[in-house]
């Protein structure tokens, strides 16, 4: 790199740090969605609400995880009670336990 080059990238980013201290910048409000003046309340009541009711696919996906919950605790029921949750004491082979409970 010459003399020269050198120089001028030096010269570069002194000119480029310069006018970026000069211009600043402004940070965002982080209250911005919770301001309760007179005016922004006035005008939006609840800025984060669309409505009062739930969509049809919050609603759908409600009765999806619920049905989820259900079918699982029924499965668990069931092999309990079959005695399937556990591996059988009278195996010829080796048990090895995969639950990672001890």
């Amino acid at each position: 790199m010459s003399l020269k080059t050198a120089v001028s990238t030096a010269l570069t980013l002194c000119a480029i740090a310069g006018v970026s201290t000069l211009t600043g910048c402004k940070a965002p409000d982080p209250d911005r969605n919770y301001k309760t003046d007179v005016n922004t309340l006035s005008t939006n009541m609840s800025p984060e609400l669309f409505n009062t009711q739930q969509t049809h696919d919050e609603s759908r996906m409600d009765r999806v995880v619920n049905q989820d919950q259900d079918m699982r605790s029924a499965w668990s029921d069931f092999g309990r009670f079959w005695l399937t949750d556990k591996p059988r004491p009278t195996s010829p082979w080796p048990i090895m336990q995969t639950s990672g409970n001890p």
